[in-house]
């Protein structure tokens, strides 16, 4: 199976880069230990090869405000890379696996999504109705919609639509989050997990989304990277049980798709940040019965 990183190419613009540019782009090329798990700057075009649907082109936001760029939803990850790979039916070993990753009929919610990959894939692999959110930034929220229109101008696709959405902002007020309480029967979230502060708001706003019907087959897809430390990952899943959001599937894979065991520790916190990098975490979720 490729790497992840062979379903990316980056076509930078049209300017002279110094040789900072280039060491920052390319730590795969210098350090060839060092996997690429992140991808494009602001006026790259990024190119995701999907194989049933062709290329997709994506730009990256350039947020001007310091709280805005600490959200990094100017880069696509290897995560929301993967989700897109499953969510279209790739990387999938079975049947029933294709089952429980297939978004075709549902109404679906991607959070978090930074360039909206997972979401436009969503879309052309059968979704009945995708809303691809993000921080509410008009900076993000616009290159998103550049980013649907680009690529599904001349498919005809159900209805796409482009939300802010702050996490846990879920109060009478915010109309989004009122009008679309229980609305969705698929949430996908990549690479969302590496702010501890914000693990609480993030499992109450896939629960207040989630469908709640009785007999409800609700599912929160997610995939998140160890780049930040195994620590602040395992800590979500902690949080979102406390909240009522329980993982009914869980395991780790690498970029090369070789998969193992979950693990909430791993070397006694030491593990080496070069090969967790390579490494990671795919759950499925829903509501707990009681």
């Amino acid at each position: 199976m490729s790497s992840l990183t062979d379903l990316i190419k980056i076509i930078p613009p049209d300017t002279e880069e110094t040789p900072e540019d280039i060491f920052a782009s390319a730590p795969g090329f210098l350090f060839t230990d060092d996997l690429q798990n992140l991808h494009g700057s602001p006026g790259d075009i990024i190119i995701y090869k999907s194989k049933p649907f062709g290329e997709i082109a994506l730009t990256t936001c350039d947020p001007a405000k310091e709280d805005e760029r600490t959200l990094f939803s100017h880069y696509l990850w290897n995560a929301g890379v993967l989700m897109a790979e499953r969510v279209s039916g790739q990387r999938l070993l079975s049947d029933a696996e294709r089952s429980e990753w297939s978004l075709k009929d549902h109404r679906v919610l991607e959070l978090g999504a930074g360039v909206g990959l997972a979401g436009i894939v969503a879309a052309l692999a059968g979704a009945k109705q995708v809303t691809i959110s993000d921080y509410p930034a008009p900076v993000i929220l616009t290159n998103i919609k550049g980013n649907v229109k680009r690529n599904m101008a001349e498919r005809p696709l159900p209805q796409v639509v482009v939300e802010g959405h702050e996490w846990g902002q879920l109060d009478d007020d915010n109309d989004f989050a009122r009008e679309n309480k229980g609305q969705y029967s698929r949430i996908i979230a990549a690479d969302c997990f590496w702010m501890p502060g914000q693990h609480r708001n993030l499992a109450r706003s896939m629960l207040h989304f989630l469908s709640a019907s009785k007999g409800d087959d609700a599912t929160a897809l997610v995939i998140g990277g160890f780049h930040t430390g195994r620590a602040k990952l395992a800590a979500f899943f902690h949080v979102a049980e406390e909240e009522g959001l329980g993982v009914v599937e869980i395991y780790e894979e690498d970029a090369n798709g070789v998969r193992r065991e979950w693990a909430k520790e791993k070397d006694g916190g030491r593990e080496n940040v070069t090969e967790r990098k390579r490494w990671l975490t795919i759950a499925r979720l829903k509501r707990n019965s009681s």
